[in-house]
This record gives structure tokens, sequence and C-alpha cells, in this order.
């Protein structure tokens, strides 16, 4: 503001907020399949001195309420900035070192004021689904969890003066997860609300104490955040919270310089000026290109100006997302891949990465599951290429066995010609280009090009592929190098499978599911899982869980299979295909 003045910055708030959510953000929301949108707010968009009511917060909430209706859409209002601050972190705008929200009655009768302020506005829309009414307290100066909950019940008797309708969630002390003295409930329409960034994905024990609490006094639970990790990591908590009929709201929908919100924003280079005089990598910036900035980032927001994260999509609303593979963008060979276009899916199933979430979150062993953290929020590590060549981005930081999955549609058979663009300062690299269900594998070698950013194409080879859609997959033998296009080139077309191929199986070995590498193109007729002891374990002549051509690790009581060596024979044209599998608990 010191820069450019109240006014300006009024205007790019203005701005801003219009293009945050328009009604094609609301669309977009209802077409993906979600129900709900948690507004966050600042309680000076309703009340900037105490006991002094604004219209702005309504004025920007109606605007999207009038969506919401017409697509279905229901909101939560979240109190995301309290008076005084609920916490002494940047979320809740505290100055760093104050929680006045705690040490200041005025504060907290201030706050109950301007919910009861919201509640009698809004006391009988139907799309208002509830009231989150403090978000992430963390308590401090004495302030205990049962003086949380009389200001709760404080709050609550307020709303209820004037909107008996509408359901409140209370969250947590530390950052919503604490709930000490905050049961049993104190409204006969209220849930538990708690917020979850931190723990691997397959941990699910922690969800027990929640489920307990909800379950003992029969009240919903409502994670109202999760998320800012990789898309692995998100599909397997979706899974664990819809198991358990565990509402959810992920954070966030739109963000600049991240790779984890549905809705990507790309940052201008003008508000990257701005960002570079915060961080003194400038000393000096003008008033124009503050403004400059600002507004650009402003339009950045727009919807069309956005970029769909869609691997994070699909991990959110696909269960197979753990199971198979899906194409990132449609494929037709012959032509030239990019390499950062490998397949949807959770790691070992679409990809193979070594670090592809994020467990440890918040803490010095943080880690990012994509180094370049750029394009995608898989394990898969991609940077933005300094090349004018093809793919704006590169796959990078490959390490030995690591691999991508590409489903393709190959147009027409033949022998094509494959060659890379690949960049390295090491010798030695070995990339294995394979389609496992044709039995058809070339190695590429990588050569040291100069450098990470040096990019080359390598020595063509040939390989033989079958028309239909098929799966490429690309293997690391060798890494230290980059990869950024794969060109496939018809040299003769003979439009015919190979006369033999072998099925496979992948991943292999597996810990829950593996899928059997069948042309799509291929028909098969009966798969059989059979353990050492020639025992069938599955049969998809009398059981339905194959006949998408992959074994979940169950027999056909749908009991987990015990670690192990299995067999699968498969059946097409009357003749049988054999492999071996090891499932690993």
């Amino acid at each position: 503001m010191s820069l450019i003045g109240e006014e300006k910055t009024d205007e790019f708030y203005q701005i801003y907020h219009q293009n945050y959510i328009t009604e094609q953000d609301i669309a977009f929301i209802a077409e993906q399949g979600f129900n709900t949108l948690r507004i966050p707010f600042h309680y000076k968009y309703f009340s900037n001195e105490p006991w002094v009511f604004i219209n702005d917060g309504f004025v920007i909430i109606d605007r999207i309420l009038e969506w919401c209706r017409e697509y279905q859409i229901y909101l939560m209002l979240d109190m995301h900035c309290a008076p005084g601050a609920q916490s002494k972190d940047l979320p809740a705008d505290s100055d760093g070192i104050n929680a006045g929200l705690w040490t200041s009655a005025l504060n907290r009768n201030w706050a109950t004021d301007i919910w009861q302020h919201i509640a009698n506005y809004y006391a009988d829309e139907p799309w208002i689904a509830g009231y989150d009414l403090i978000n992430e307290p963390v308590l401090s100066d004495g302030f205990t969890s049962i003086d949380l909950r009389n200001f709760y019940i404080q709050i609550k008797t307020a709303i209820r003066m004037v909107d008996q309708n509408h359901l409140l969630f209370i969250e947590g002390n530390w950052y919503g997860n604490d709930f000490t003295s905050l049961t049993p409930p104190f409204d006969n329409n209220m849930g538990y609300s708690f917020h979850h960034y931190v723990g691997p994905s397959h941990q699910t024990s922690w969800v027990n104490n929640y489920l307990s609490m909800s379950d003992q006094y029969n009240v919903p639970l409502w994670v109202g955040e999760f998320g800012e990790n990789s898309n692995h990591w998100f599909h397997y908590k979706v899974n664990l919270f819809e198991q358990h009929d565990i509402g959810w709201s992920s954070w966030n929908y739109k963000h600049n310089g991240s790779i984890t919100p549905v809705m990507r924003v790309e940052v201008p280079e003008s508000f990257q000026v701005i960002l570079d005089y915060w961080n003194n990598t400038i000393q000096t910036i003008t008033a124009e290109e503050v403004e400059t900035g600002l507004m650009d980032l402003a339009e950045a927001y727009r919807f069309e100006n956005c970029t769909q994260n869609k691997g994070l999509l699909h991990a959110m609303t696909h269960p197979d997302f753990e199971i198979v593979s899906s194409p990132y963008e449609a494929i037709t060979i012959p032509a030239t891949l990019e390499a950062v276009h490998y397949d949807m899916g959770a790691n070992g199933v679409a990809y193979l990465d070594y670090t592809y979430e994020d467990p440890a979150k918040f803490s010095g062993d943080s880690e990012s599951w994509n180094n370049g953290w750029a394009y995608r929020n898989d394990g898969v590590d991609i940077q933005t290429a300094q090349d004018t060549e093809g793919s704006s981005h590169n796959v990078g930081w490959l390490e030995n066995g690591e691999w991508m999955y590409y489903t393709v549609d190959v147009s027409v058979g033949g022998v094509y010609q494959v060659l890379c663009r690949a960049a390295s300062q090491n010798n030695n690299g070995l990339l294995a280009i394979s389609i496992p269900a044709q039995s058809q594998e070339i190695i590429m070698e990588i050569p040291n090009t100069g450098g990470y950013q040096a990019w080359a194409w390598t020595e063509p080879d040939t390989m033989e592929i079958g028309p239909g859609p098929a799966l490429i997959s690309m293997m690391v033998y060798s890494g230290g190098f980059n990869l950024k296009d794969i060109q496939i080139t018809l040299i003769s077309g003979n439009n015919t499978l190979p006369d033999n191929f072998e099925i496979l199986s992948y991943p292999n070995p597996f810990n829950s599911t593996t899928t059997f590498l069948i042309p799509d193109g291929v028909k098969f007729q009966r798969i059989k899982i059979i353990d050492v002891n020639g025992a069938i374990i599955q049969d998809s002549g009398t059981g339905p869980a194959l006949r998408n051509a992959f074994w979940n690790g169950r027999n056909e009581s749908d009991i987990p299979a015990v670690s192990g060596v299995y067999f699968y024979e498969i059946e097409i044209s009357n003749q049988m295909y054999n492999g071996k599998m090891t499932l690993i608990r």
C-alpha cells in the first residue's frame, strides 16, 4: 500500500475478488462432481471496528451464492481471520507476536457479534450449508480448552437467537485437531471439523480417534482442510475419508506459485518483480511496476487464464486411480511424445518415483515430491526446460529403476524409428523404451550433452509396434539425465500385431494391485491366479475381480492373500499365457 496508495490497493483487491471466483468457476466445480465450497473470510469484511457492521462481505458472498443456487453448490462460511487473530500465524492475519482473540474479551465479543450478524442475514438461505466458527485456533496466554468450549457456546448462543437452521462446525485447538474439553456436543445441530496435512498416505489409524468421537456422540465429521501434497497422497486420503463417511474440503481451490491447487495460477513476470523486491533480490521498484504486477496477477486469476490440475482432479474423483493408469493427453502414434505427458495414476501404477509424497510436511524433514515444482503434482520431478524446441518442460532427477507409462493409440502397426531428446552431464545414461504386452524393447543410450539443459537427440533405434491401443513403458536403467521429448516415426507399416507376445504383470513385485498388460485389441477368455501349492486363488470365470485384467491381491471371498509367489494363467484365443508374480504385504 505504501508504494501505490490506498485507492490503487483497493482497486487491486476488488478485481482480485471478482476474478478469483466467477460463474465459470462454480460451473466447473459442479461439473467435477463437488457439492460444497468452503469460503474463508476475514472479519474486516463484515465489521472494521467493534459493533459497526459493513456489507462488503455480503456483497462478495451473495454474488457467489447466486451462482451456487443455479449449479446446486452449498457454501460453508469459515471465519478464517478473527478479531485479534486466533493464532500467531500468518493465515490468521496475526502480527506474528500476539493471538489477540484469546487475550481480549472485547475481541471475542466482537467475533460473536459478527457471527450473529452473518447468521441473521443468512438464516433462511438453504444453499448456505453451515458455519465453520473459528479456523485453526491455537490457544495461548493461559486460555484453556474449557475456555475455548465456553467461547464456542457463546457464539452458538448468539447464532441460535437468530438462526436455528444452519449446521455449526467447531474446530479443535492446535490447528483444528485437539478436541479436549469440546465434547460432549452443546447443540443438536453441530459437528466437529479437523484439518489434516501431516502423515504418509498409507497411514490410517490416526482417524480412529475422530471416528470414536463421532460414534459416541452421533455427530458428523468434516475435514475442513487437507492437502498441499501430491496426487498420490490426495487419493488415499480421499479414499479414507469416504470409507468412513467423513465429508472433506481440499485446500485450496486456486493459488499462484504452487502445483497443488485444483486450479493453478501462473505467476506473471511482472508480479515476479514484486516478489523479487520483497525477497531482496532487487533493491528498488517503482509504483508503476507494483501496480502493473498486481493487476496482472489479478488478471491471471480469471478462470480462463488458469490451468486445471487434471491429475489432482483424477486422483480425487476416480476410485481406480490406484489400480490402472489413464491417459493424461490423447496420444496417437506416430507422434513426438512429451515426457511430462505420462499417464495419470498412483505411484507404482502410472509411474514409479522414490519420493512421491511429503509425509513430514511443516517439519524439518519435509521434502518436495516434485523437485522441479512445475507442471504436475506427482512424484515425477518436472522443471521448466530452457529449450525452444519441443516440450516446454522436462522430466529430471531421474534415478535407476524409475519409470513412466504412456497410454497411446497406434494408428498404423509396423516398424517405428524411436529417438529421444535428452540432456546430461554424465556418461552411460540408459533408458529402456518398451511395450510390455508386445514384448518389444529397445535400450536408448543417453550421451553426455554437456549439461542438464544442453539438449540433443539420441541416436535412433527401431521397434515393431502393433496397431491399436498400447501402453509404452519408459524405464531408467542408468539415471542422471533429463528427458524431454520422444519422437516415434513410422518407417514401414503392416497394421498387424506381432505374431508372438507375452503377458506381463505390472508392477511386479506389488503390495496391493497388479495389472496384466493385455493389448487392448486382444480379448481374453479367462484369468486364473494360483498359489505355489496349486490352489486356485481367483478365477475370472467364477469371481468378478479379474474382469478388468488386474488382481487386487485377494481371494474369491475378498480376503487379502498372504505374501508370497503366485502364478497366473491367461487364456487368449484358446492359448494359455503364464507368468509369475510376487505379492509383498
